[in-house]
């Protein structure tokens, strides 16, 4: 078989790539808005932390990434101090290859993006074994902007509490104040406060936290 030329192998490389994009995207998204209830099931870290820098690359297998180095302030879920580093899918912006094609795999829409000395809170989803990437949970729903004191995320914490039933003993007067939040930015303190609680006491393990429907 005549061998592939580098056109032809970079249209199919781009055309996998693709495949691999939708692929992930679908296995870290959800049918409807994701609540407080799905962060916490999907996230292997939870942190509280300044994005320290924000670079992009092509790694070894050819798969475009971007890699965001994080100073964690709080580790609210698994063990994570210090600086902390991780790569997600996709470019920061189109590529010019040496084979005079651009690679047009940037981040795809909906995902969470960073900026370079903003502060946020990151529930992060498990690294993927294959490449090594991870992501937020939820995708941009699992990456809070902290502002003013307070957090968001990308759809402005819609749905984030939504049927979402809580046994109100283990609720302190700021978290039940953080729950009752229909949309719109949440105290960042009291939201920090209200994950860590859910962590520590296994809230959703437990059932003492759960999604109603």
């Amino acid at each position: 078989m005549r061998p592939l030329n580098s056109w032809r192998r970079a249209t199919v490389a781009l055309f996998f790539l693709a495949l691999f994009a939708t692929s992930f995207a679908n296995a870290t998204t959800f049918k409807r808005q994701a609540t407080i209830v799905d962060l916490l099931q999907h996230s292997e870290f939870i942190v509280r932390a300044r994005v320290l820098s924000v670079n992009d690359g092509i790694d070894s297998h050819g798969i475009p990434y971007t890699e965001v180095k994080l100073q964690v302030f709080e580790s609210l879920k698994g063990q994570v101090n210090g600086e902390f580093t991780f790569r997600q899918f996709g470019l920061l912006k189109p590529r010019k290859m040496e084979n005079g094609l651009t690679n047009l795999m940037v981040t795809p829409a909906s995902w969470a993006t960073f900026t370079q000395g903003e502060e946020t809170i990151l529930f992060l989803h498990k690294q993927a074994a294959w490449t090594g990437l991870r992501t937020t949970a939820g995708l941009g729903q699992g990456k809070f902007n902290v502002q003013m004191a307070g957090a968001v995320n990308q759809v402005n914490n819609s749905g984030l509490f939504q049927n979402v039933y809580v046994d109100p003993t283990v609720l302190g007067t700021n978290e039940k104040r953080v729950m009752a939040t229909a949309k719109g930015p949440v105290n960042a303190k009291s939201f920090a406060a209200l994950v860590k609680h859910a962590v520590d006491g296994q809230w959703v393990e437990k059932g003492k936290m759960r999604n109603e429907k």
